[in-house]
């Protein structure tokens, strides 16, 4: 019993820790700074279809 308790603890707090910006679907942009390179959330251009001219939006990954 005690054991199972144990188990469910760790299982929840590995879970509430783990950081949300893991998921794979979310566009990134990297960003150096002091050396180091970070990737940080942005937002996806429209683009016009696969090989078209893409609009810049604000905090977009296609912006420089």
């Amino acid at each position: 019993m005690k054991l199972s308790i144990l188990a469910l603890l760790f299982s929840a707090s590995v879970a509430l820790t783990s950081p949300a910006t893991v998921s794979l679907n979310r566009a990134t942009r990297s960003t150096e700074l002091n050396g180091r390179t970070l990737l940080t959330p942005c937002i996806e251009c429209p683009c016009q279809g696969l090989e078209g001219p893409c609009t810049c939006v604000a905090n977009g990954c296609c912006c420089t």
